[in-house]
């Protein structure tokens, strides 16, 4: 897949690279344009860094045959190889609020994949990007990938949409429309697809590659005296009753949630069963050979001896996976507000987010 920037109209293109020092390019758009992405295309290979008033921030760069690099590893990549493969380059202004969301889309992580139409709709998961104020993109496949389009979020707010051919067009850019968003779900509705959830996790300035300036240090004046630190306070130890417990209702409000919408025409222990082989990889003991975790009849039965942290996560991971599959994961939080008041203690001790 392409390298992913805004490719609005650029400030400057087809730059041949053979002919650039990068670092002079890269410190006269600083001071030019105060934060944007170099972008550097050839036959066999892609690359960009970011980069804000002081430093780059990150960097991206795919090679055939040898992969992908991030951040200050593709930024050394792309010096070093810049001036021998005639790559074309081109230069994109980036507003300063928006720099680490680009900056940080080749670290986003996928929450949801390959999400069918057959149990989930666009709509609903655009409704998931904007509630809970989500920074990322969806990628869209309609039918069998004939067409696609990527839609971007940023801390919940739609602010364009491309199609697959846009990005390696700089000339298209991005679609901030409604219509484009609107067509996309139409085609999806219309001819089936399958659509991924990324998702990006940044905390601004810092979050990208490491910065090639060092920072400034000041000597102080006099001693600083430190602040007594705050006793750290240890959460209690949950009951394993109460840990099965919990668990178990948990799967008893997706049982009902599923079996009440009478669109769902599917088996609960059918799914339930087949998410747990899928995680069996990352918690053994799900693994229905092993045959140490059962659910059948709204009861749990659980033999095995992994530590409740991880019997919890692989439990919430399977019932967050099976809601958003099926396109109610919305529905299925608002059915536990009575489970969210009887587990209140084991939810505080284990971070279960839901």
């Amino acid at each position: 897949m392409s390298i992913i920037i805004p490719r609005e109209k650029p400030v400057v293109r087809d730059l041949n690279s053979y002919y650039l020092n990068v670092d002079r390019l890269i410190e006269h758009y600083q001071g030019d344009l105060a934060t944007g992405a170099v972008y550097f295309k050839s036959p066999i290979a892609e690359g960009a860094l970011f980069f804000d008033e002081d430093n780059l921030i990150n960097g991206y760069y795919i090679e055939e045959k040898k992969g992908r690099l991030r951040g200050k590893a593709a930024i050394e990549q792309i010096k070093k190889v810049a001036s021998r493969n005639n790559f074309s380059v081109s230069v994109f202004q980036i507003p300063p609020e928006r720099i680490y969301f680009w900056a940080n889309l080749s670290n986003s992580k996928a929450i949801y994949r390959d999400l069918s139409t057959e149990f989930t709709d666009l709509e609903g998961l655009i409704k998931k990007m904007t509630d809970e104020k989500l920074s990322g993109y969806i990628d869209v496949k309609i039918g069998d990938g004939e067409k696609s389009g990527f839609l971007f979020f940023y801390n919940g707010e739609a602010i364009g949409g491309a199609s697959g051919g846009a990005l390696g067009d700089e000339s298209d850019g991005l679609d901030r429309s409604d219509d484009y968003k609107n067509s996309l779900i139409e085609m999806s509705r219309k001819d089936g697809g399958k659509f991924t959830v990324r998702k990006i996790s940044f905390t601004g300035p810092g979050s990208g590659a490491e910065t090639e300036k060092p920072a400034k240090v000041r000597t102080p004046a006099a001693p600083i005296k430190k602040e007594p630190q705050p006793r750290r306070v240890k959460k209690p130890k949950a009951d394993p009753e109460r840990i099965i417990a919990m668990l178990q209702e948990l799967l008893n409000v997706l049982e009902k949630t599923i079996t009440s919408d009478k669109r769902l025409k599917t088996d609960f222990n059918t799914l339930l069963n087949r998410k747990l082989s899928e995680k069996a990889d990352a918690y053994p003991f799900l693994d229905p050979f092993a045959a140490e975790f059962k659910y059948a009849s709204g009861k749990i039965i659980f033999t095995g001896k992994a530590k409740p942290s991880a019997l919890v996560s692989s439990i919430v991971e399977c019932v967050t996976a099976i809601a958003g599959d099926l396109g109610i994961l919305i529905l299925f939080r608002t059915g536990l507000s009575a489970w969210r008041n009887a587990f209140s203690s084991e939810i505080n001790v284990f971070d279960i987010e839901l």
